[in-house]
């Protein structure tokens, strides 16, 4: 890959992870600043047009690695985000319930379309050259979710979508706008993925650990205010007044070492 995409992929992966956090704290917050939030959308915004320029330049051989790594990070701080008021009309829009019952919310709550109404034209989100591109949304059929749904374009064929993933579900599939009357011939076997070097598989890791962490991190529910001379299980959720939210990886003897943002902390249980 050359190295000044690569470059740009570094970048990119430091710009989710940023707004993510930002994301993550507007979640939190009981009431969110409009002008922070409408930010944070136009940052999302912003790096799923640059993913969808990077794919594109990326070689095939590796576009499917990238794939997995970027755009699953793009899609989750997609689904974040989706939690934030978004305006309408002028008013903010509701939020909807939960997809399916997997605990991902969604923008908007729909019906599946009944057999005796018409086929719904899909509606698109489209480049700033009114042209679908890879990293913009496209409403389509999921056979998971039974219904139309927005979905994240992840490959294009002669300027139209190839696949897409649901943003409900998370079901990566062929891009359609009805249910599929029969059985489609098998697709063909993937290409074995490059071997990646021992650097690239750790820093992966690194990035997908920490990813996961401010994930958690954002969604939890039961949060402990720490409190010094408290007991504490290793896996609970701690709020410090200093260091914000962090999950306590280990229990020692008058101490605890608890999993923050900006790192590994020691707390004093004394």
């Amino acid at each position: 890959m050359d190295e000044a995409i690569r470059s740009r992929l570094h970048a990119l992966t430091e710009r989710i992870i940023d707004t993510t956090h930002a994301a993550s704290s507007l979640v939190e917050a009981e009431e969110p600043d409009p002008e922070e939030v409408a930010r944070t959308h136009r940052a999302v915004s912003d790096i799923a047009t640059e993913y969808g320029e990077l794919l594109q330049q990326v070689p095939e051989g590796e576009r499917e690695r990238i794939e997995r790594s970027h755009g699953r990070k793009v899609i989750d701080l997609r689904r974040m985000t989706a939690r934030l008021p978004q305006k309408q009309s002028g008013q903010a829009a509701r939020r909807a319930a939960d997809a399916m019952g997997s605990g991902q919310p969604f923008l908007f709550s729909r019906d599946p379309p009944k057999s005796i109404e018409p086929p719904r034209v899909p509606t698109v989100k489209r480049g700033s050259e009114g042209q679908l591109r890879v990293g913009g949304e496209v409403e389509a059929w999921c056979g998971t979710c039974g219904g139309m749904t927005e979905h994240a374009i992840v490959a294009m064929v002669d300027a139209l979508p190839k696949q897409v993933i649901c943003g409900a579900c998370g079901a990566r599939h062929g891009y359609r706008t009805a249910p599929a009357r029969g059985k489609t011939p098998a697709a063909p076997p993937a290409k074995a993925a490059p071997r990646q070097t021992r650097e690239e598989v750790e820093s992966r890791r690194k990035e997908d650990a920490r990813f996961a962490l401010m994930k958690e991190l954002a969604e939890a529910t039961e949060v402990r205010p720490f409190v010094a001379r408290e007991r504490y299980k290793a896996g609970e959720i701690v709020q410090h007044p200093e260091h914000g939210r962090g999950k306590v990886e280990t229990v020692l003897r008058g101490s605890i070492l608890v999993r923050f943002r900006d790192g590994l902390k020691s707390l004093s249980t004394l």
